[in-house]
């Protein structure tokens, strides 16, 4: 070999590749891991010019550049292609050539004619067809309370003609309407309840249920008498009534204040003790009780501040039970 050859040969490496500095020419048939590089691919012309919805926005704006803007923007929802709004056009007359349409009455349409169309959208003949066998997929139903404006609604409704689809759309939404604000009504009410129900504990304290119980004796002649379970009764229809305001008037911790002072004139013995229809004797005994204790056991009764205020509500109670009596 010739000094030239021997270098050359030094130089290379596996593959032919040559390690000498200089960049190779890639192989145009080889892989990517000795050089190959793949060559660049022809640009191939699209079927349809580039700028075909332009031509046709200008074509139907006759150089109007605001209708020219809208024809473009109409043609972008048409498709990309001009393809695409032949198959629309296609589509259309597919339909048209159905002929399944309906034809709504005119003006001087007779009565035969609309009622042909009322018959097309699927009106029911009567406007209980709306009601029948009405159900919806989340379980909501119609309750005897909302029967009878329900039954208007379907009633006006089939008047103008509206189809059963309409109808019950719009009796989902008016019952899930009423069930949000029975729930949201429930809740006010609940609320409500809590915070007077503290304020008047926090105000009587340890007579806050005679108090309240006393109420009761205010009914006691009125039709249905003291029977809070009783719906008929007066107690229940007043204390379960609402005030001007929305709240329940039994819930309201003025008009509580109000009766509670009534039933205490009323009934003086209730006021004082655990049974609402006590009698002036209970009364009597738990204040010789009293008596009793302050002579036998002077010293601790003057130490017991609850027994004191015990026996001063009790003598007050009696004064009153003894002026009614006069």
């Amino acid at each position: 070999m010739t000094e030239l050859q021997v270098e050359a040969v030094e130089n290379a490496a596996p593959g032919g590749v040559s390690i000498s500095g200089d960049e190779p020419e890639p192989a145009s048939n080889g892989t990517l891991a000795s050089g190959a590089e793949s060559p660049p691919l022809e640009e191939t012309k699209g079927y349809w010019p580039e700028d075909w919805k332009h031509k046709m926005a200008e074509d139907a704006s006759a150089g109007d550049e605001k209708a020219y803007q809208k024809e473009l923007r109409r043609l972008d929802k048409l498709g990309a292609t001009p393809a695409d709004i032949y198959n629309a056009y296609r589509a259309i007359e597919t339909t048209w050539s159905s002929r399944k349409f309906i034809k709504l009455p005119g003006e001087d349409a007779k009565p035969d004619d609309v009622a042909e169309f009322h018959k097309a959208l699927g009106v029911p003949e009567t406007p209980d067809g709306y009601l029948k066998d009405l159900q919806f997929d989340d379980g909501l139903t119609l309750g005897d309370w909302d029967k009878p404006a329900v039954e208007d609604f379907a009633v006006a409704m089939h008047e103008v003609g509206a189809p059963p689809d309409t109808v019950k759309a719009a009796l989902h939404w008016y019952l899930m309407t009423q069930e949000e604000e029975a729930a949201a009504l429930d809740e006010s009410d609940d609320s409500f309840r809590r915070v007077s129900e503290q304020a008047l504990k926090n105000e009587y304290g340890n007579a806050y249920r005679r108090y309240t119980n006393n109420i009761a004796s205010l009914f006691h002649s009125a039709p249905g008498g003291m029977d809070l379970d009783n719906e008929e009764s007066v107690y229940a229809r007043v204390l379960g009534g609402r005030l001007a305001d929305g709240k329940v008037i039994g819930n309201d911790p003025d008009v509580i204040r109000w009766l509670a002072t009534l039933a205490n004139n009323l009934n003086p013995a209730g006021s004082v003790v655990e049974d609402a229809a006590a009698s002036g004797r209970s009364v009597e005994d738990e204040i010789s009780a009293l008596e009793t204790r302050i002579r036998e056991d002077r010293r601790g009764y003057f130490k017991d501040e609850a027994a004191q205020a015990r026996y001063r509500e009790l003598l007050g109670a009696r004064d009153k039970i003894r002026a009614r009596a006069r």
